[in-house]
Order: C-alpha cells, then sequence, then structure tokens
C-alpha cells in the first residue's frame, strides 16, 4: 500500500535528516516498482498538447491511486 509518511512541519527531524528519509523512500519504491512492474498502476498519457482528459477518466485514476494497495512493505 502506498504509505505517506507526513509530519508536522514543525517536527524535530532536520532538514537533512527529512532529505535523506525521503530520498530512501523514493528510492525503495523506485526499485520495488522496477521489480513488479504488474503492481504499478498504468498511468494514461497524452502527447503534451493533444488534448486533456474528461473528469471521469481523471476522477477513476485518482480513486485507484489513493485507494489502491499497492507499494514496497514498510522497512
Amino acid at each position: 500500500m502506498l504509505r505517506l509518511n507526513i509530519q508536522h512541519r514543525y517536527s524535530s527531524e532536520s532538514y537533512e535528516e527529512m532529505r535523506a528519509r525521503m530520498l530512501d523512500e523514493t528510492s525503495r519504491f523506485i526499485e520495488w516498482g522496477l521489480s513488479h512492474p504488474n503492481r504499478v498502476p498504468h498511468i494514461p498519457a497524452y502527447p503534451v498538447g493533444k488534448g486533456e482528459f474528461s473528469a471521469n477518466v481523471k476522477q477513476w485514476f485518482w480513486e485507484i491511486v489513493l485507494t489502491s494497495d499497492f507499494g514496497p512493505p514498510s522497512p
């Protein structure tokens, strides 16, 4: 499942610690996604400037992203 670890902006975590944590989380997600391409949601796309998605397609996509159980296991 996609896990967002949002912390209060006045956390005791320093900028360097937050940056290192975010890079680690991103790296783990990318490594996992490349190893499990069938478990990563497809992102629909249009060529730049060639159109846009309907409201229904936008809603469908975000429902999948925000409610699906995907992502690497927590460390």
